[in-house]
């Protein structure tokens, strides 16, 4: 078992500690580990879109926008 050499190493000077660390590792245990979803993304091709968004990060950022872009 993975927590074996982690248990094996732990001093916990604090019994609240120890109980919380013990309750994580009986939820991990029983709930099993939820697989991350990969964010989803959309591919933007139009020009002006995408120099629309950049200019507004430009100016969320503070920095001076060229007019002539």
């Amino acid at each position: 078992m993975a927590t074996s050499s982690i248990t094996e190493n732990l001093r916990v000077n604090n019994p609240k500690l120890l109980e919380v660390y013990a309750e994580a590792l009986e939820k991990a245990e029983t709930e099993g580990v939820q697989p991350r979803v990969a964010p989803v993304f959309e591919t933007v091709t139009d020009p002006d879109e995408i120099r629309n968004t950049l200019l507004r990060n430009i100016e969320i950022w503070g920095k001076t926008v060229n007019e002539n872009l």
